[in-house]
C-alpha cells in the first residue's frame, strides 16, 4: 500500500519540459514559457483606444449669443398650451400622469443644463485665457532677462565688439542724405508723369477737332472714303476707280524714306513736320 502511494507521488512530481515554468499552467497562459525579464521594470504601455471620438458640438456658437438668455430658454421649453384634466376613473390615468411628469422633467433638465453648460464654458474660457496670458508674460520675461553671469564668465574668449548688439535698429549714418535723394527722385518722377499727362491731354484736345461726334459726320466720312460707283482717287491707268487696290500695294517704310530723299514735295513735307515739332517744343503744346 505504501509502495503504491510512493509511486503515485512520484508520478505527480514528474519533471516537465525545460521550456515550461515551474508552475502547472496550460499552454494558453502567457506564463507557459519562462521569458527572462529585465531587472528594472518597463514603463506601462499606453492603452490603445479603439475607434475615434466624435468632434464635440459647439453648444454656444458666436452667431447664437441668445442661447443662455431667458427668452431662448422659454422658447425652447414652452409650457403646455392647455391644461388637461385627468379623470380618476380613466384606465390610462397613470400613463398620462407619467408622461406629464416626464415632460416636466425634460423641460427642467434642459433649462438647468443650458445654464450650467454656459457657466462651465465661461469658466473654461476664462481659465484658458488666463493660462495664455501667463505664458505670454513668461515668454516676454525670458526674452528680456539679461545673460547669466556664469554663462558670461565661462564663455569662450570673444572680442566684445564682435558680439551681437541687441539694438532695435542697425546704425545708418547716411540715412538722412539717402532719404533726401530718394525723395528727390520720387518728386522728379511724379513731375515727369504729370507733365506727360498734360501733354497727352493737350494732344487729345488738339485732335478733338477731327473727331466724329455725330451720325451725320460719320455718314459724310463714309461717303467720302467709300463713295458709290467710281472713285477718281482709286482710278489707275488701266482700271476704273471701283477698288482701293487699284492704287497698288500700300507704301512701306523703305519706300516712304526713298521718296522723301528723292522727291522735292516729300522734302517739303519733312521740313514742315520738323518746323511743327520745333514749334511744339517752343510753345510747350501740340499744334
Amino acid at each position: 500500500m505504501s509502495l503504491f502511494r510512493n509511486c503515485k507521488t512520484a508520478t505527480v512530481q514528474l519533471r516537465g519540459f525545460a521550456s515550461s515554468s515551474s508552475l502547472r499552467v496550460g499552454p494558453e497562459s502567457p506564463n507557459f514559457i519562462n521569458v527572462p525579464r529585465t531587472v528594472q521594470p518597463d514603463l506601462p504601455s499606453k492603452p490603445r483606444v479603439k475607434g475615434t471620438l466624435p468632434v464635440p458640438r459647439e453648444l454656444f456658437p458666436a452667431r447664437r449669443k441668445d442661447k443662455p438668455t431667458e427668452e431662448y430658454i422659454a422658447a425652447a421649453t414652452p409650457l403646455p398650451t392647455k391644461e388637461v384634466s385627468l379623470d380618476p376613473n380613466d384606465p390610462h390615468e397613470e400613463y398620462i400622469q407619467w408622461k406629464k411628469h416626464m415632460a416636466e422633467m425634460r423641460r427642467k433638465n434642459l433649462r438647468e443644463g443650458l445654464l450650467e453648460l454656459h457657466t462651465r464654458k465661461q469658466r473654461t474660457d476664462k481659465a484658458m485665457m488666463q493660462r495664455s496670458l501667463e505664458k505670454q508674460k513668461r515668454r516676454e520675461r525670458i526674452f528680456r532677462q539679461p545673460e547669466r553671469e556664469d554663462e558670461r564668465l565661462t564663455r569662450t574668449s570673444v572680442t566684445q565688439d564682435m558680439l551681437p548688439q541687441h539694438t532695435p535698429v542697425l546704425p545708418d549714418p547716411d540715412r538722412k542724405a539717402r532719404l533726401a535723394r530718394s525723395k528727390e527722385r520720387v518728386e522728379h518722377h511724379q513731375a515727369m508723369k504729370e507733365l506727360e499727362r498734360r501733354d497727352n491731354l493737350h494732344e487729345l484736345y488738339m485732335n478733338a477737332r477731327n473727331f466724329i461726334t455725330t451720325e451725320a459726320q460719320l455718314l459724310a466720312e463714309i461717303e467720302k472714303v467709300f463713295p458709290e460707283g467710281e472713285n477718281a482717287a482709286w482710278r489707275s491707268d488701266h482700271q476704273q476707280g471701283e477698288n482701293i487696290w487699284n492704287l497698288g500695294l500700300p507704301p512701306t517704310v523703305h519706300s516712304i524714306l526713298n521718296e522723301s530723299r528723292r522727291g522735292e514735295a516729300s522734302r517739303w513735307e519733312l521740313i514742315q513736320d520738323r518746323v511743327k515739332k520745333l514749334g511744339e517744343e517752343i510753345t510747350g503744346g501740340k499744334l
